[in-house]
């Protein structure tokens, strides 16, 4: 009810302070257009006086100008409704249907006029029919798989502060079925899915979930050294400094990573000749003369874990091994790779040839070691590509206890062309009718990239923390929300890795991760990261008819680096931060589970033991439509059953 009050309330919230005249005035223009909201009337005048009068404050004429523009077409659309209540098909219609006792009959069985209309007629439009006798049927909303029933949404929920009307796109198009809650992608036994209760209601769970995260202990020197658990790394927090590397530093990290990385690599390829060399007795000391002969007045020779190295540069027509890091020109057609050799004094580097080569692929910033000839000193013939090192396999979580319902959801969270956060009121819907054990939300929440936010009527800082308190407010306590930063949010600094995260209030059940991270729920580790890297190995990599899928392969390159991201460069959208990376980025061990989600789409895949998941963007901003995960895990009856016999995972249109 619109009142003196309410309406200078609403003027105070944006700074204006109404002459009595004025308020008399906006009291008469309510009453005669039946505007009954104080808040719709204020940002109506806002809009009005944003977009024609340069933001000047009411007077008595502007508000008369403001009714002639904004509420004359409501009041001639009740005065023109008359006029279209002879339509001759709406009353064959009508006949028809009060012939065969339809519901579209009218009201207390005589037979009246039928308007069919897609939208809902409002309570002015109502009594005008009413006064012909008149039903319309309201137009069949589209019913959702997800919630059973097309959910309820307080479009006030998640709208900020703002000087104009936000309307819904979506809410005035999406005529259509409902395409929310069809799978779209599924991964498990199939024997598994048939037993599987997506909501954790009915699950009796002794305790809380033990949550571990990266946390930060006191050094002996008041530094922040190492994590509590060594598998989960280190964490990042504001005291942390940025795009402080320099390029010496950035040079000293690549040359460590070129020499840890195929130090790993060497190692492995030692182990591998020393079977050999046990399944064949006789040529052992053969192999073995081979691993260790060195030359000792060679000095370009170096002996890394038994497997001698030459450098890039070396000379020779005999196959020798060289190591370094992959260096991609791509605005050359030919000649396009090269390698840089690990030497820290001298910057060594060699053009490579692929030719003799059937299948290959390699990826900017890849460290190798590869085997070949360098005959006449320009090129490098590569006869094999070595990246692998020895992997520290997971092991399945024995201590989880009862069956682990999750759900996964990536930003953005709203379409591009409003604010009103529709998809992720949906999804806490879907949280709230399930309960979930844990719900995992990575950003962006406010993408840097929508316009809109530079619109709305408060900070972003405020706007965000109004989003999670609504999110907290709509999940069932019982729910463990983790909701990971991403470097493209409003509320983030632009570099990656990104840190965690922070709002004034708290919440118990609440906890901000940084990107990347690595987490254990009852034991189930999980690697979470919202760079698109995937993506961005599939598109850098550089290849000769390869085998197996790309994706798989893009993880296969992440484990065998350990880290979340072996690409360098990287591309020009990501802010990437060396010194940062180095200290918080590591991988160094396969996880039971890795959260990737990106622009590709969506895909569950089983890598190494570890379920990689794309959830896919809960709002696509292309497409208008969205996916998040749903995941549960059974217990595990040994560490070393596979996941495809304790985990089921779900793809599912939002």
């Amino acid at each position: 009810m619109v009142s003196i009050e309410s309406l200078r309330e609403q003027f105070d919230e944006i700074g204006l302070e109404p002459s009595t005249d004025v308020i008399d005035k906006c009291l008469e223009i309510c009453s005669r257009c039946g505007v009954d909201d104080p808040v719709e009337f204020v940002e109506t005048w806002m809009a009005y006086s944003v977009s024609k009068l340069g933001g000047a404050e009411p007077t008595v004429d502007t508000l008369r100008d403001m009714e002639s523009h904004e509420f004359a077409n409501k009041v001639r659309k009740t005065k023109d409704l008359p006029s279209v209540l002879t339509t001759p098909s709406a009353v064959n219609r009508v006949r028809q249907n009060a012939a065969v006792g339809s519901p579209g009959s009218p009201r207390g069985g005589d037979a009246g006029l039928v308007i069919y209309s897609n939208t809902d007629l409002n309570s002015v439009d109502a009594e005008v029919l009413g006064s012909y006798g008149c039903v319309t049927p309201k137009a069949q909303k589209p019913v959702s798989k997800l919630h059973g029933s097309t959910p309820v949404r307080n479009k006030a929920l998640f709208s900020p502060a703002s000087y104009s009307p936000l309307s819904s796109k979506q809410s005035q198009e999406q005529d259509g079925p409902n395409n929310s809650g069809n799978v779209v992608y599924t991964f498990g036994n199939g024997q598994l899915l048939k037993q599987i209760n997506w909501s954790s209601g009915d699950v009796i769970r002794s305790g809380r979930l033990s949550i571990e995260i990266p946390t930060l202990k006191e050094g002996d020197h008041g530094e922040e050294s190492v994590a509590a658990s060594d598998e989960l790394g280190k964490f990042m927090n504001a005291d942390c400094k940025y795009m402080f590397d320099s390029s010496y530093e950035r040079s000293l990290i690549l040359g460590d990573r070129i020499y840890e990385g195929c130090k790993g690599i060497c190692r492995r390829l030692a182990q591998l000749k020393l079977e050999e060399s046990q399944v064949k007795p006789l040529q052992k000391d053969e192999i073995e003369g081979d691993l260790t002969a060195v030359e000792p007045n060679d000095q370009d020779v170096t002996t890394v874990e038994t497997v001698p190295i030459h450098h890039v540069d070396y000379h020779s027509s005999e196959v020798i091994n060289v190591m370094g890091r992959i260096v991609v020109h791509p605005e050359r057609k030919n000649d396009n790779l090269a390698i840089v050799d690990f030497d820290e004094m001298t910057l060594r580097y060699m053009k490579l040839d692929f030719s003799k080569l059937k299948t290959w692929s390699v990826f900017p910033g890849e460290t190798v070691v590869l085997e070949g000839v360098n005959q006449r000193g320009n090129a490098f013939e590569v006869q094999k590509v070595h990246f692998e090192g020895t992997l520290q396999l997971p092991k399945a979580p024995t201590k989880l206890g009862s069956e682990l319902n999750m759900v996964i959801a990536s930003g953005p969270y709203t379409d591009k062309d409003d604010l009103l956060y529709e998809k992720l009121s949906d999804l806490l819907a879907y949280c709230k009718n399930n309960s979930p054990d844990v719900l995992i939300l990575t950003g962006p929440f406010g993408d840097v990239t929508n316009s809109l936010f530079s619109t709305i009527a408060e900070t972003y800082e405020e706007y965000f923390e109004k989003i999670i308190t609504n999110i907290m407010s709509s999940v069932s306590p019982n729910t463990e929300v983790l909701i990971v930063s991403h470097h493209d949010d409003l509320m983030s600094m632009f570099v990656y890795p990104s840190f965690p995260y922070e709002i004034n209030s708290k919440h118990q059940n609440l906890r901000f991760l940084p990107d990347p991270c690595v987490i254990a729920i009852n034991g189930l580790q999980i690697g979470i990261t919202t760079a698109d890297v995937i993506k961005d190995l599939s598109e850098a990599e550089v290849s000769g008819d390869p085998k197996g899928d790309k994706i798989k392969r893009a993880f296969n390159y992440m484990f065998h680096h350990k880290t979340f991201y072996p690409l360098h460069p990287p591309p020009e959208s990501l802010p990437l931060d060396l010194d940062l990376l180095n200290s918080f980025g590591g991988l160094p061990r396969v996880p039971n589970m890795m959260i990737c989600p990106g622009d590709l789409k969506c895909y569950i895949r089983d890598v190494h033991g570890c379920v990689c998941i794309n959830p896919g963007r809960l709002s696509d901003q292309s497409s208008g439509e969205g996916t998040f995960a749903r995941v549960v895990v059974k217990q595990p009856e040994s560490e070393t059953t596979v996941p495809f016999n304790y985990v089921v995972c779900q793809v599912v249109k939002s």
